[in-house]
């Protein structure tokens, strides 16, 4: 049997602070907002297993074809969230297809963010990583040529 997949949907972040969060991934990476709700009630609770489970979601578009969304959650009855590492087992980070590498790099210096390292290459791609305010790891990448996945890239 094989599951009938469209396409891919999103991927949602637990985030400490929202508007931090929010700061940072719409004014500083440049996502479009398209969507703000708060969350509570049955359905959260079953969602997270957790009675009394509230938060807010923001959803956010990545520039470019593809139409896909990065989800924000901020849980409002929760302190403390997972502490995701980069290369540890599981989520490692999202990555974000970009044509010039070294311009991106300085335009989000200058806007105040502060990558993790400068431009580097491995396995013939060009990347650099920036973490949002909690840690998560954001992959700032650039293909060589037209391509704009590892699928192309690779093909």
């Amino acid at each position: 049997m094989s599951l009938a997949i469209r396409n891919f949907s999103h991927v949602c972040i637990s985030v400490s602070d929202i508007e931090r969060s929010l700061a940072f991934y719409r004014d500083g990476l440049g996502l479009d907002l398209v969507f703000d709700k708060r969350l509570e009630g049955p359905g959260m609770e079953a969602a997270t297993g957790e009675a009394g489970a509230r938060g807010r979601m923001v959803g956010l578009r990545v520039p470019g074809p593809g139409n896909v969304t990065i989800e924000l959650l901020g849980f409002g009855h929760r302190t403390e969230g997972p502490k995701p590492k980069h290369g540890a087992f599981g989520y490692t980070n999202i990555s974000l297809n970009v044509d010039d590498l070294d311009a991106a790099h300085a335009q989000l210096v200058a806007a105040g963010l502060e990558p993790l390292q400068a431009p580097f290459e491995v396995g013939g791609v060009r990347m650099f990583f920036v973490a949002d305010p909690d840690g998560t790891s954001i992959e700032i990448i650039e293909f060589p040529g037209n391509a704009t996945t590892p699928a192309e890239f690779n093909a």
